[in-house]
């Protein structure tokens, strides 16, 4: 017998042998990140209880390099979220996973006191060839709270090029040329890989992404870190990524408002890599699947407060946890408290079809 024959069957009596995962719902300890323009909204908003210094970004599900989730709950507490999926793999992600596939989402709250740095994400086939260690990054956000006058930058409000660019950025202009907007609760965006952006003082929001880390920064305000160092940039590299059109006007995006006989229900985004949806409840519901394939579905809490029926667990405001694949099979029911209002979220068309 060949020797990936031989595999195949030691994989497949292993998964015969071992114990049933019967776990429905995961929640995380959340990972803090402590950055120079972070709050402390989380702790304002949602009770957290926040560790010292000023808290930028929560990653609330995450399996990036050596930032894993760790579990929270039932027969899986204290175990790391790696483990977890890796072992029970259809299970937990579902049937459109390879074996070998890392998680593909990054789940994060950002609370941003102060501006962040212009920056731009790469896409695949860059990060491929110059940024191994990570994929390409689109995200997108959904925002929660922002002061008066709160806004974003993205994308160009004319054509640029690389020259011209770079010439306003050693200007000290990097921002000028960028399209501006006002922001208020509930607005949404894509930031698609090539788009220059920076989120402004005063937001907080919630961001779904793919998983990595690959940020090139632009320009960053003359800002120093905690050794008094200025922060580095990647000018170049940022460069290499911009697309230098000018912009659609579609970051913005418009949700689109889906019949739902429990509530309100509109589709924030769904895309290749991602999908994200917001559900307002009126009464008990059965979760609505974003997919016709099986496959793990994540909730954050936005507010409000609610359980889950037969598996003794509740949750409030700011709580994030991820379905399982086989949850979303056997069906979970949610019972609102009141003003519940979530956000429900998973892969994009990379690996299902969408409903």
């Amino acid at each position: 017998m060949k020797w990936y024959k031989i595999s195949k069957y030691l994989l497949q009596r292993r998964k015969r042998k071992r114990k049933p995962l019967l776990q429905k719902v995961i929640r995380f300890q959340p990972i803090y990140k402590h950055k120079l323009w972070g709050g402390r909204n989380l702790e304002k908003l949602y009770n957290r209880v926040l560790p010292e210094k000023h808290i930028g970004e929560s990653w609330e599900v995450s399996d990036y390099h050596e930032d894993i989730s760790i579990i929270t709950n039932g027969e899986l507490s204290g175990k790391n979220f790696r483990e977890i999926h890796e072992k029970y793999r259809e299970e937990v992600l579902g049937d459109c996973f390879s074996e070998d596939e890392p998680f593909p989402l990054l789940i994060k709250f950002i609370d941003a006191s102060e501006h962040l740095s212009v920056q731009v994400h790469p896409d695949d086939y860059y990060a491929l060839y110059y940024d191994q260690e990570n994929s390409g990054k689109k995200e997108a956000w959904l925002i929660l709270q922002s002061e008066q006058d709160a806004g974003i930058v993205c994308g160009f409000i004319e054509n640029m090029n690389r020259e011209a660019y770079k010439a306003l950025v050693l200007e000290n202009r990097a921002e000028d040329c960028l399209q501006k907007y006002k922001v208020k609760p509930g607005d949404a965006y894509i930031i698609n890989p090539g788009t220059v952006h920076a989120i402004g003082e005063g937001i907080f929001l919630l961001e779904i992404q793919q998983s990595s880390d690959s940020t090139y920064r632009v320009y960053d305000f003359g800002r120093v870190d905690d050794d008094g160092k200025p922060r580095k940039l990647h000018l170049e590299k940022a460069l290499d990524v911009i697309d230098f059109n000018k912009s659609n006007n579609k970051e913005l995006l418009q949700p689109e408002f889906i019949p739902w006989s429990s509530g309100t229900r509109l589709k924030i985004v769904a895309n290749d890599k991602f999908r994200m949806d917001t559900l307002e409840f009126n009464n008990q519901a059965m979760l609505p699947p974003l997919a016709i394939d099986n496959v793990f579905h994540i909730v954050v809490v936005i507010e409000g407060n609610g359980s889950i029926e037969n598996e003794n667990f509740s949750f409030q405001g700011g709580d994030t946890f991820l379905i399982t694949a086989r949850g979303m099979k056997e069906k979970v029911t949610i019972t609102p408290g009141e003003k519940l209002k979530i956000a429900l979220m998973s892969v994009g068309t990379d690996w299902i079809r969408f409903k």
